[in-house]
């Protein structure tokens, strides 16, 4: 007999298959590798179900919340797709959050059991007391499921039929109010999505193999590299939480011979500078996608140049969006600094403060709309409103699109620095900036100005071995810029702050910029 309850299923639970194994599956195909295990595609989905019976076992209802605490590790993909077939909401935190951080978001999305393994254990137990609630406590090995997992995943009776729920997953992000924003991934959307990516995504097919080059609390490695590879049918490996180098990368890419990849801005000029000191093949690479920061088109053309067997494609999206657009190959050097034209399944508009769309090649606020769009926020009715209405997402970006339909992000609305009356957008100074060669990075701030009201102040990295000064900068960037955009202020940093471990904290780094600025009117 058809069950009416079941109608949502056929999105997560069904890419290991509802009732039976899907048909891009082998069992035998390896499913998942990680620094210290493996699974097929028959050990994960037999896993899964175990876990799913066992999290029922507990007394865990339909929608409740399964939380981890873990560093990247292949039993996060267990208990994320025990979740869906469970009907309960699997929530990752990061591992990189104090205890008081950690304690808010089981608090806010009230967890009903946390997964953590020993490393992570002494930061959750200093969290438990600050929580309104007091969830069960599952402890992993450090290098293996250890013997209370292996029991739950082992469950002689593993679920039968899959119970069905709309939402999958909350991914959290920091957000810049220090509270952070809980997104409502929906299973349906989830779906949407990795299909949309499997269209997208290269020379995608069951013989890929995806490495995870982000940490598994982020959209990066629990939404966008993984979900599609699955659905495909190919291998998802899991690069190692800690230690990270473009060297150590290099290495697990030969190990597991790796043909597809997300690297970060950052990460490529690590690689480059690697690639200057002992030449870095990547031979098995056949295509890598960049994103979640600026793309500086001169970086771009020198990935393109050194490793030209490798396709690139840039991406432009965010944890509530999905993939909105994209840009590939040749046209990632015919139209420089450009993030794409929309994808498939998506639509973008750019609204003015009215709301209501700019003319071409003006700047507007970013909105977006699909099926793979976020709808709301965990228990944020008040967000809710300032962020969707009428099924479009406010991203927070300002963008002008040409006449062919290419858009470029000129800056976050709140990044936006108006000084003496004049619009002035943080990414043209970085990109005209970043161009100078002994520059590793920058970013861009607003800082208070009692003359201007508010004044750009450079934070800049230098390359190792490098040197120059203020005015070698300025001078170059002159050359690039109107006179208006030229930052009153710089700084030379060893670092920058970041948030979600790959986005640099503007907030925070804007901050830092006011107190040193105060210092120097103190010394004056």
């Amino acid at each position: 007999m058809l069950d009416p309850n079941l109608s949502a299923l056929g999105c997560v639970s069904s890419i290991l298959g509802d009732f039976g194994p899907q048909a891009l599956h082998r069992p035998d195909k390896l499913a998942l590798i990680w620094e210290h295990g493996s699974r097929t595609y028959g050990e994960l989905r037999d896993r899964a179900l175990g876990l799913a019976a066992a999290l029922r076992d507990m007394g865990l209802e339909t929608g409740d919340r399964v939380a981890t605490l873990l560093f990247n590790r292949g039993e996060t993909f267990e208990l994320y797709f025990a979740c869906a077939y469970a009907g309960l909401i699997f929530v990752p935190v990061s591992f990189r959050l104090t205890p008081p951080e950690v304690s808010s978001i089981l608090d806010d999305c009230r967890a009903k059991v946390v997964f953590t393994e020993p490393d992570l254990a002494a930061t959750l137990e200093a969290a438990l007391p600050l929580l309104g609630h007091r969830p069960r406590v599952v402890t992993l090995g450090r290098e293996g499921g250890g013997d209370a997992f292996e029991a739950l995943a082992a469950d002689t009776a593993p679920i039968g039929t899959p119970i069905a729920n709309d939402v999958q997953m909350i991914l959290y992000t920091s957000g810049t109010t220090g509270r952070p924003k809980g997104v409502v991934m929906r299973s349906l959307a989830i779906a949407w999505c990795a299909m949309q990516q499997v269209t997208q995504f290269r020379h995608l097919d069951h013989d890929a193999v995806m490495m995870l080059n982000a940490p598994m609390f982020n959209t990066a490695a629990m939404n966008e590299s993984s979900i599609p590879t699955f659905f495909v049918g190919g291998t998802v490996a899991i690069m190692p939480s800690r230690g990270w180098s473009a060297r150590r990368l290099a290495e697990f890419i030969a190990r597991w011979r790796v043909t597809h990849l997300l690297m970060f801005p950052s990460m490529f000029r690590e690689l480059i500078q690697a690639d200057n000191d002992a030449h870095i093949p990547l031979d098995t690479m056949r295509w890598w996608y960049t994103g979640g920061e600026n793309c500086p088109p001169a970086l771009m053309a020198e990935v393109r140049r050194r490793w030209p067997h490798i396709s690139l494609t840039i991406s432009y999206g965010s944890t509530e969006s999905g993939m909105a657009t994209m840009i590939e190959g040749d046209d990632i050097e015919k139209h420089p600094g450009s993030v794409g034209r929309v994808t498939p399944g998506q639509s973008i508009r750019l609204l003015d403060a009215e709301g209501r769309d700019v003319p071409t090649g003006e700047i507007g606020e970013v909105w977006t709309a699909g099926p793979s769009v976020m709808t709301q926020y965990w228990e944020a009715p008040q967000l809710d409103t300032e962020t969707v209405r009428n099924s479009w997402l406010k991203v927070g970006d300002l963008a002008r699109m040409d006449e062919e339909g290419w858009i470029y992000i000129v800056g976050r609305t709140k990044d936006l620095i108006i000084s003496k009356g004049q619009n002035i957008y943080p990414a043209e100074i970085e990109n005209a900036v970043r161009q100078h060669p002994a520059v590793l990075d920058v970013a861009v701030v607003g800082v208070p100005d009692p003359e201007f009201g508010e004044a750009a102040c450079a934070c800049v990295m230098l390359r190792k071995g490098m040197t120059a000064s203020t005015e070698d900068i300025l001078s170059f960037a002159l050359q690039r810029l109107a006179s208006y955009k030229k930052p009153r202020h710089m700084f030379f940093l060893e670092d920058f702050p970041m948030r979600n471990a790959t986005k640099i904290d503007k907030a925070e780094l804007a901050r830092t910029c006011a107190r040193k600025l105060a210092d120097r009117t103190v010394g004056a």
